[in-house]
């Protein structure tokens, strides 16, 4: 294999690499919202109040990342690494797009974007799908999983990691799977998620 041809199968390589830490993100997200829903329950004591947020990001209401803000972290910091591991992908995409190799470019470019829409989806969906809000709406009484915040009706914080892991970043990655089978089943292939295939983009 020349050195070109190590440089083109490079973001391919790095593509596998970023779909595992996906998995493994996502996985996460799902048992460390779990056990905080759950070693969490209503009748502890409310939590001493903490200094507001003046420079963020911050977390749990402070300037650094707390035991209970684990199972947000540590999702999020896989996420990006799987977005920066796309990134070569993403630059081979423009090399495709600019010699009008479309179809070639998208598929390069998909793994940079799944792991971008895992965030963005996590993000946006549960607000979206929430169903606090359309009780509170509706003028009807909240569901025990709801509490009240400052932006309105929304989920207990207790269970708030979960239902973005659940709603959000779940459905996302199987889209996100689902897509790779179909254009890039090369990326699944090398971790048992797919027949091996030849498909890999050259």
């Amino acid at each position: 294999m020349t050195t070109a041809s190590r440089w083109q199968h490079l973001p391919d390589r790095y593509g596998r690499i970023g779909w595992v830490i996906l998995v493994v993100s996502v996985t996460l997200a799902l048992l460390g919202g779990a056990a905080v829903a759950v070693w969490n329950p209503d009748t502890d004591p409310p939590p001493a109040a903490r200094p507001e947020c003046t420079d963020p990001p911050c977390f749990g209401g402070g300037g650094m990342p707390g035991a209970a803000d684990v199972p947000t972290v540590l999702p999020f910091l896989g996420y990006a690494l799987a977005m920066v591991l796309g990134v070569p992908g993403a630059l081979m995409s423009v090399w495709s797009f600019a010699h009008h190799r479309w179809s070639q470019g998208l598929q390069r470019l998909l793994v940079f974007l799944g792991p971008l829409l895992i965030v963005v989806g996590m993000e946006l969906i549960p607000h979206v799908v929430n169903p606090c809000l359309v009780a509170d709406l509706a003028g009807d009484r909240l569901p025990r999983f709801c509490g009240r915040t400052e932006s309105g009706a929304d989920i207990a914080d207790r269970r708030h990691a979960l239902y973005h892991a659940i709603v959000g970043a779940l459905p996302m990655a199987l889209l996100y799977r689902w897509a790779l089978r179909r254009w890039r089943p090369d990326v699944l292939s090398s971790v048992g998620m797919a027949k091996p295939s030849s498909t890999s983009v050259q």
